[in-house]
């Protein structure tokens, strides 16, 4: 046994000293889910889609549009003050009565019979008016007494997405579970709570940034589309990211109907890009008080068509930004989390953490994506 010096201070010996643990365990990972958050959560769907005979693996819902408003010439013709007959690529939208505009020049229509339009001019002067010339529908001015006619009716279309399986597992030695721990008093039940968080990552990353779509075998899984698989129309190419592709974007959402308000889901690097387009010396105030400078967490801009919410989502791509209305979109549960408790294979307790969801978005042309960001 080695002779130790007086006095015996705490650098002596340290292997019988107590350590302070904290009961608190941290974990540094990200959970959060922005996206589902802002569309209502895991089941935000419910209150904005009336689901009849709900729950199935397969959720449809219906929708509808009104009769178009333009349609486009089929031929190179000259129109002129007397009455005039025309090819038109779509004769059905098109009915006696409609005042149009081809060019700068206002029309009345006096006949329609398939695909030919007779017409006669109101104001303007005579022109050539080329093959695909668009035909804006104006008005509509009838004649007293005259007889009703026929028109188009829209069909009615049908949105359809597939609910999706998140599982993970759970398995903890019976020895484990046992041991006496700091921060844990039983290591199966923390373990089961870990992995709500992680497949709540899965699950935002999944509907912002899939396009793929499943209805899945025996062999293969179901599989949810995301955004991208549902927005067609309004893409907007956002090379070079400034507040005008923001502008465009809610103009063509504005044009096809959509609502003034959308959110947009921006990965970290593009939400920095948006705060620049103000961060200047127009815009930067700093009080004589603040100790701060910058122009903090902006929650949305305005532009001329409405404005854009900013939802700041770390599992975003930083090349596709999402614009969605949050009135037409959201989650759907088919079961939620559910911890089971599976049939021992060992010596170990086994379980999982289960869920089944789907994503739902309606009316895609209240929505848009920019595309190609950079």
């Amino acid at each position: 046994m080695a002779t130790i010096d007086s006095p015996w201070t705490s650098y002596t010996d340290t292997v019988t000293q107590k350590k302070v643990i904290t009961d608190v365990i941290s974990i540094i990972d990200p959970a959060d889910a922005p996206t589902v958050e802002y569309l209502g959560g895991l089941d935000g769907a419910a209150s904005k889609f009336t689901m009849r005979d709900w729950p199935s693996t397969t959720a449809l819902w219906l929708e509808d549009t009104l009769p178009a408003l333009t349609g486009s010439i089929n031929m190179t013709v000259t129109l002129g003050a007397n009455a005039t007959s025309v090819t038109v690529a779509d004769g059905s939208i098109f009915q006696p009565g409609h005042i149009i505009l081809i060019d700068s020049c206002y029309f009345y229509i006096s006949a329609v019979s398939g695909n030919t339009v007779t017409m006669a001019t109101m104001s303007g002067t005579d022109a050539t008016h080329a093959s695909t010339a668009a035909i804006e529908i104006i008005s509509m001015a009838r004649l007293e007494g005259d007889d009703s006619d026929p028109v188009g009716m829209t069909s009615r279309g049908q949105g359809t997405n597939y609910t999706q399986i998140f599982q993970g597992e759970v398995k903890v030695t019976r020895t484990q579970r046992q041991l006496t721990q700091y921060g844990i008093s039983d290591e199966f039940d923390y373990q089961a709570q870990k992995v709500i968080p992680g497949l709540m990552r899965q699950v935002d990353k999944h509907i912002v940034r899939t396009s793929l779509r499943a209805a899945g075998s025996a062999t293969t899984p179901r599989i949810m589309g995301g955004i991208p698989t549902f927005v067609t129309t309004n893409l907007i190419a956002g090379t070079s990211l400034t507040k005008a592709k923001f502008d465009t974007a809610m103009q063509s959402i504005y044009e096809a109907g959509g609502s003034q308000r959308v959110g947009a889901i921006l990965h970290p690097t593009n939400y920095a890009k948006v705060i620049g387009f103000y961060e200047s010396s127009v815009y930067l105030r700093v009080g004589v008080g603040d100790a701060m400078i910058g122009m903090g967490a902006p929650q949305g801009i305005r532009t001329p068509f409405g404005d854009v919410d900013l939802i700041m989502d770390r599992w975003a791509a930083t090349t596709v930004i999402p614009l969605i209305d949050p009135q037409h979109a959201g989650m759907l549960t088919f079961s939620p989390f559910t911890e089971e408790i599976l049939s021992k294979t060992g010596d170990a307790d086994k379980g999982e953490v289960v869920g089944e969801f789907t994503f739902c978005l309606r009316q895609e042309k209240a929505h848009a994506l920019l595309t190609a960001v950079s």
